[in-house]
């Protein structure tokens, strides 16, 4: 009676490696960044008022002091990947540069859908 047992498992386990029925968490990564705290980054800002809006950058380069990384990334189940990346450079303790656009996360925050 244990051979039946074994072809079944061996049958469910083959038919559910293939299908979208086992469960994907949601994995977000980086700093979420609102409409409102983009709305507050300007040029000739401290590094303390930016890091005070934005949050801590989630890249900080040991070697280059006067740039921050931004980085945010988010993995829903199957869907594709969404990640989003901009780069602030400092010049004398204020926002100099910023290099890529700064946009709102995506309306999936953690776990709560906004749209």
């Amino acid at each position: 009676m244990q051979k039946p047992n074994v072809l079944y498992l061996a049958l469910a386990s083959a038919a559910l490696s293939g299908c979208h029925l086992l469960y994907r968490p949601t994995v977000q990564q980086g700093n979420v960044i609102t409409a409102r705290m983009i709305a507050g980054l300007h040029l000739g800002m401290t590094k303390n008022e930016v890091s005070y809006d934005l949050g801590v950058p989630a890249i900080r380069d040991p070697f280059h002091p006067n740039r921050w990384d931004y980085y945010y990334s988010l993995k829903r189940n199957y869907k594709p990947l969404i990640a989003e990346h901009f780069t602030l450079y400092f010049k004398n303790g204020r926002l100099a540069r910023i290099v890529g656009t700064p946009r709102p996360t995506p309306g999936y925050i953690y776990g709560k859908s906004h749209s």
